[in-house]
């Protein structure tokens, strides 16, 4: 186990040497920034803030954040970015899977959205697909993580929601960006290098070398990569 992280810099730092890593606990012996840190410094608002750290990282554009390891909440470096994209995205476009048949309307919804704005936040996402809390918002939640997973949205920050008012208020939330808008110059030119198997073979084989005891065939499930 290495030692505890207490600085954004460190964070960004072992990401890098890493590869990629979890949010929270996913596999025993895969790292992730919950295991890699001390309960204390969650949540406080403070610079060792954890919680902190994983929006300043894609608003800086030093690491990219989201449900972007399978669908799971993690980090990806620069390095193996490129490799995560060939894995996930899928081989046809949207306007062909749309014509296949192969995703949902609110999927094709969202995709859509982005495509005419960029950046949106989760409020304003919810506030222009007509959907609350209580009515709806689960199955644009469910569409947001398939499109991060998949790489073509990526989580760029946070922000506070604004009312009719223009007041901030509430808690931040989450801010999302289209992949080729976000990505900084070089992180996708290898992309189309690769193939998708040999993309997820590697992500498994550094998975595995970075971990303690984790099994190359529970990482793939995890991830979805088999």
């Amino acid at each position: 186990m290495p030692a505890l992280l207490t600085t954004y810099e460190d964070f960004v730092a072992r990401v890098e040497s890493l590869g990629f890593m979890a949010l929270s606990h996913l596999l025993p012996g895969l790292p992730s920034l919950g295991d890699e840190t001390a309960e204390s410094q969650w949540h406080t608002g403070l610079d060792t803030d954890p919680w902190r750290w994983k929006d300043r990282a894609a608003e800086e554009k030093r690491l990219a954040y989201g449900c972007i390891l399978g669908g799971h909440k993690g980090f990806v470096s620069q390095r193996l970015y490129p490799v995560f994209y060939a894995a996930f995205h899928p081989p046809l476009s949207m306007p062909e899977q749309w014509a296949n048949g192969t995703v949902s309307q609110i999927t094709w919804r969202l995709w859509q959205l982005f495509e005419e704005h960029s950046t949106l936040n989760l409020s304003q996402v919810r506030q222009i697909m007509g959907v609350s809390r209580k009515q709806g918002a689960s199955a644009v939640d469910a569409a947001l993580q398939q499109l991060q997973h998949e790489y073509y949205i990526t989580v760029d920050g946070n922000e506070r929601k604004v009312s009719a008012r223009g007041e901030f208020y509430g808690w931040p939330v989450n801010r999302y960006n289209r992949v080729p808008d976000w990505a900084p110059a070089g992180w996708l030119d290898s992309a189309k290098d690769w193939h998708a198997d040999e993309a997820r073979e590697l992500i498994l084989d550094e998975g595995v070398a970075m971990s303690e005891g984790v099994k190359r065939q529970d990482l793939a499930k995890k991830l979805g990569l088999r």
